[in-house]
């Protein structure tokens, strides 16, 4: 019957399954975090890069307020 295939079916689910969810364990093992950033395209290395430079750690998600004012660079070299 149509049933005899789940075992089979449930198999093959699990063991293509088991790479995407061991990901996320390693780099939460590895690195401190669940998802890891792609390198793949040229604007997301300079969102890294960016990331990195502004608030030293490109995989804590910063809003707006972790970018330095304008007023505050020209005050902090003018000191």
């Amino acid at each position: 019957m149509w049933f005899e295939i789940l075992p089979s079916a449930l198999i093959i689910t699990a063991a293509l399954a088991f790479p995407h969810a061991s990901a996320y364990i390693m780099n939460y093992l590895v690195f401190g975090n669940m998802y890891r950033r792609s390198m793949y395209h040229m604007e997301e290395r300079r969102q890294y890069l960016r990331d990195r430079r502004l608030t030293k750690d490109p995989y804590k998600v910063q809003g707006l307020e972790a970018i330095p004012d304008e007023d505050d660079k020209e005050n902090q070299s003018n000191n």
